[in-house]
């Protein structure tokens, strides 16, 4: 399950700079509404903003990182007074054009509020999110009794968020008071379909590690989105959990999309670069030795753009003449590490396209950070891996992953494929990167049996370098194996099938070298020494039970195929046929929908539980059986 924010088990915020605006989890959602999103009230614009907290993007407070810096922690949290700068609708619900402009403000104060998710109290800012996206689905001409209600449901759970971070404490604004454009400013077009509110300013959301003297390194997270959305809740605050239980500090990058222009996106990438390092050395931070970013498709774009051509003493002023630099641009921008997770081809899209297409990475840069490379096999982007891959070899330490039966934007991993593995493969690289190009360091001898798999023991086995104490685990027919073991003070992994004749065919070898093991392995196992996965294994598998709500009567249980794979689908009905709710697992978490079923069989989506389903909704309905409906006991 995807959970936004851990603040329990040694991970935290620190911050130190002023307050900026933000986009919550939920980042997708088409919507019918044209026109700009910033309602007619006034507010607090980003230079007022930026005044409310400390003077520059670059300047962080003198705060000691020796433990930590500033805490908060779920179990210490405390309501503080609420300081992020939502709008209220000022025209009298009498009046006849109220909701549009409660629609209009509600838009504003979610695209506001969905990318700080560490001001807030995971749980209300969860349910708020989950409900509000509904919104910018909403069609302003159209707004009857259903959208009104979804319309004041979300202004109600908006104004029941508990804050427990004040906003300046939750956020790194990026820029000082001069902010690089290689466009007129004032010549953008924003509406509700831009992704964020005409007065957006770019930040980090810091997570930083309790323990600063264990911190390995320090990674910036870019999510995908092309350069025009920025789908923080699957490829942003899940991957920072992931890498700050890894033992990284993390800073999840809230860059400027379209109308933007890709110059833009890149000078706020590489900025990011010299506020986290004006934060190790004022802060004293940890794992300064090591600077890593990781992106996703359009975050990947980001990365290498940057990459070849905002780079090291480059200033926005190659761009935009009119900026003013700072002490903050004094700082060095190379990376040591780019994690690119699929979608290479940053030039596509661009003014700066080949006709001829992607080449790699054709760059002056002469300090090409080590580069991680990953990609599903099923995905159209996987092929420029490879290009980018031969273009930056002979200049750089470069790995390539392709993952079997995994198509685009797997984010943290595709449960049931070695993609759930990329987060580990990438921090073994980092360590090779840290160590200078080569293996160091002890490894976890605790073993954890992936998913799938419903048995397991635990034996000695005889190696050519000596005994070691292997875990072996098998699915239910027995047709596929698990190994794990410690060997040259490394948790060796191996995965594969097993034959009628009981020959095994490696099919994942976590370090390359065990596959000549493997069958040995297998038949070292005893046939009687099985027991279940659970049972003092230490391992387990998330529920995916589907708990129907109330009030639905009659529900059925159908294999629906969506453009991401199969899944199985609890869909429900009310008495009557006119309300409907479905259930799924998709990318690792439960998917919700909710509506109504019209008198003509279309359905109405009211609730999108991570709002990326919608789409789906009307294939999911008519996919049941008419005949196959069962009472809900």
């Amino acid at each position: 399950m995807n959970r936004l924010f851990r603040r329990a088990g040694g991970i935290l915020l620190v911050a130190a700079l002023t307050v900026s605006m933000a986009a919550c989890s939920q980042d997708s959602g088409e919507s019918a509404h044209s026109g700009e999103t910033t309602p007619a009230e006034t507010t607090p614009d980003s230079a007022d903003m930026k005044d409310a907290g400390t003077e520059s993007g670059g300047s962080a407070e003198e705060t000691s990182a020796e433990n930590g810096g500033s805490q908060t922690s779920e179990a210490a949290a405390e309501p503080v007074t609420p300081d992020v700068p939502v709008k209220e609708v000022e025209v009298s619900p009498e009046d006849e054009d109220y909701y549009q402009e409660l629609l209009d403000t509600e838009i504003y104060n979610y695209k506001l509020i969905r990318n700080i998710p560490t001001a807030y109290d995971e749980s209300s800012y969860n349910t708020y999110c989950e409900n509000a996206n509904i919104l910018l689905t909403l069609d302003p001409s159209t707004i009857g009794e259903v959208q009104q209600g979804l319309i004041e449901k979300a202004a109600d759970l908006r104004s029941q968020l508990v804050q427990i971070q004040p906003l300046e404490e939750s956020i790194w604004y990026l820029w000082g008071d001069s902010i690089p454009y290689a466009e007129d400013a004032k010549s953008l077009e924003f509406t509700t379909e831009s992704y964020d509110n005409s007065d957006f300013v770019p930040f980090v959301v810091p997570y930083l590690l309790d323990d600063q003297s264990s911190v390995k390194g320090n990674i910036i997270v870019i999510a995908g989105g092309g350069y025009s959305s920025r789908g923080n809740s699957g490829e942003g605050w899940p991957i920072a959990e992931g890498f700050n239980e890894r033992g990284y500090n993390c800073y999840v990058l809230q860059r400027r999309v379209a109308p933007y222009s890709p110059d833009d996106i890149w000078m706020d990438f590489q900025r990011s670069i010299r506020v986290v390092r004006s934060h190790i050395d004022s802060m004293g931070l940890g794992g300064g030795d090591c600077i890593a970013a990781v992106g996703f498709s359009g975050g990947s774009a980001t990365i290498l753009g940057a990459i070849d051509m905002y780079y090291g003493d480059i200033v926005p002023t190659v761009t935009d003449e009119n900026y003013a630099p700072d002490e903050i641009d004094e700082i060095n921008s190379d990376l040591d590490v780019a994690l690119c997770i699929y979608g290479p081809n940053y030039l596509g899209g661009t003014a700066y396209e080949d006709p001829d297409g992607f080449k790699g990475l054709d760059t002056e840069n002469p300090n090409i950070p080590a580069m991680f490379l990953a990609a599903g096999e099923n995905d159209s982007t996987s092929d420029d891996n490879t290009i980018l891959r031969d273009s930056v070899k002979d200049k750089a330490l470069v790995e390539m992953h392709t993952f079997a039966n995994v198509g685009h934007g797997f984010g943290v991993g595709l449960t049931g494929t070695n993609s759930t593995y990329w987060m580990d493969l990438a921090d073994g690289f980092i360590d090779q990167v840290i160590a200078g190009g080569k293996a160091e360091g002890e490894a976890s001898t605790e073993i954890a049996i992936p998913d799938g798999y419903t048995q397991y023991q635990t034996f000695d086995a005889a190696f050519g370098f000596g005994d070691a104490t292997v875990t072996l685990a098998i699915n239910d027919d027995g047709t596929q194996f698990y190994a794990g073991f410690i060997a040259f003070e490394e948790l060796q992994e191996l995965e594969g099938t097993v034959g009628d004749d009981g020959t095994v065919t490696v099919t994942f070898d976590k370090t390359g070298f065990m596959s000549g093991d493997a069958q040995m392995i297998y038949d070292s196992a005893d046939p009687d020494a099985w027991q279940p996965v659970g049972t003092g294994s230490g391992t387990g598998t998330a529920s995916a039970e589907i708990e129907i709500p109330d009030d639905y009567t009659q529900y059925q249980t159908f294999d629906a195929t969506f453009g991401f794979g199969d899944a199985t689908i609890t869909l429900a009905i009310n008495d009557d046929g006119t309300q409907f709710y479905a259930g799924f697992i998709a990318f690792e978490e439960l998917q919700e929908l909710e509506g109504i079923v019209n008198d003509d069989g279309t359905v109405t989506v009211t609730f999108d539980k991570t709002g990326f389903m919608s789409g789906d909704a009307q294939m999911i309905y008519d996919s049941a059986d008419p005949d196959a409906w069962q009472p809900v006991e």
